[in-house]
């Protein structure tokens, strides 16, 4: 089973993968995954940048990729 969580800012997201984790759910991270890339590619981790790489990443590689 795969659970996608998502929100605004302060919406309680990491409250709720603390619980899905503690029922035995594993967590991955899109931003884990983009800041690793943004490394690679050398180039500074910050919202402007994880933004435009998800965006550029979903025109190229399709949208289910992220």
């Amino acid at each position: 089973m795969i659970i996608g969580v998502t929100g605004t800012k302060g919406a309680g997201k990491d409250t709720a993968v603390s619980f899905l984790e503690s029922q035995g759910f594993s967590h991955f991270s899109v931003r884990n995954f983009l800041t690793k890339e943004l490394n690679k590619r050398g180039m500074p981790v910050n919202r402007p940048t994880l933004s435009s790489l998800g965006d550029d990443l979903r025109k190229n590689m399709g949208q289910g990729l992220l």
